[in-house]
């Protein structure tokens, strides 16, 4: 990897149906996951330790584990509690990106930016969500793309207010889990919901993060590639154009827009420029 994971005090991995931005006010890395009922969440904090009768072989162990969490208020914050490598949040993008040829797998921008589709159209909150949303606030932390999937081309597809498909074009890979790297002598993790608040605290192991994987999944038999109409149940778009992904296929295959996995687990996060915060969706 271009980027170097091991320096990390924890390492936080998203993969799975969620909104992210950048709280300038606030001076972090936000994400919303999406708690329909189609995708299940689940949270695990992994330790590092050296595998018994080995002493370089390390393996990771589970040391706190979440699920079947409340989908009404809860809350998740993550970041440094002392001696920060860095102040509010960074986002990996080096250099030039071109989503068809970019060498570097670890670019943040492989994480797919609703306002990219189209620059003509600005994002606003779409009003009353039709899911509750579970809040993750990451601090101090440098976001970019941990998981790129290599095996899935995508195309673009423009769609009118109506629905109806208006122009396609080939799109690329796309981001499948968003990666953030979080430095200092400890990390604390936060959560809160259902009357309820537990922390843990992460201090630092030299070479050797703390791992904090959080998943949003639809596992169904019947998953989609595209995700983008739940999205745009959040995020209304200006002038009325929505876009989905509809997947390439070969060999003289058919893929419709947004079609089945074929028990292939993919969701993808989105991000966006025009939202201030999560909060205000």
């Amino acid at each position: 990897m271009s980027l170097n994971e091991s320096s990390a005090t924890a390492l936080i991995r998203f993969t799975g149906l969620g909104i992210i931005c950048f709280n300038k006010d606030r001076q972090r890395g936000e994400i919303a996951a999406i708690r329909d009922h189609k995708h299940t969440l689940t949270i695990k904090i992994q330790k590092p330790v050296f595998k018994e009768g080995s002493n370089d072989n390390v393996v990771y162990e589970d040391i706190a584990t979440y699920e079947n969490l409340p989908k009404d208020d809860v809350q998740i914050e993550i970041k440094a509690l002392s001696a920060p490598g860095i102040d509010g949040y960074e986002v990996y993008k080096p250099g030039n990106f071109n989503r068809l040829d970019s060498p570097d797998l670890n670019d943040f921008r492989w994480i797919v930016n609703m306002n990219a589709l189209d620059d003509q159209t600005v994002l606003r909150p779409a009003g009353k969500p039709s899911y509750p949303l579970t809040k993750i606030y990451l601090g101090n932390g440098l976001f970019y793309t941990h998981k790129l999937n290599t095996n899935v081309f995508f195309e673009k597809v423009e769609k009118d207010p109506n629905g109806t498909d208006r122009k396609r074009e080939v799109f690329g890979n796309v981001g499948e889990t968003i990666g953030v790297k979080i430095e200092g002598d400890e990390v604390g993790f936060t959560i809160r919901g259902g009357g309820k608040e537990e922390t843990h605290s992460l201090k630092r192991i030299d070479g050797l993060p703390f791992r904090i994987e959080i998943k949003n999944m639809d596992y169904s038999d019947n998953a989609v590639y595209s995700d983008m109409a739940d999205y745009y149940g959040y995020l209304s778009p200006s002038n009325g154009t929505q876009f989905d992904f509809a997947k390439i296929v070969e060999d003289g295959g058919e893929a419709g827009t947004g079609g089945a996995v074929n028990q292939e687990e993919f969701c993808h996060p989105i991000s966006t420029d025009d939202l201030r915060s999560i909060d205000d969706l």
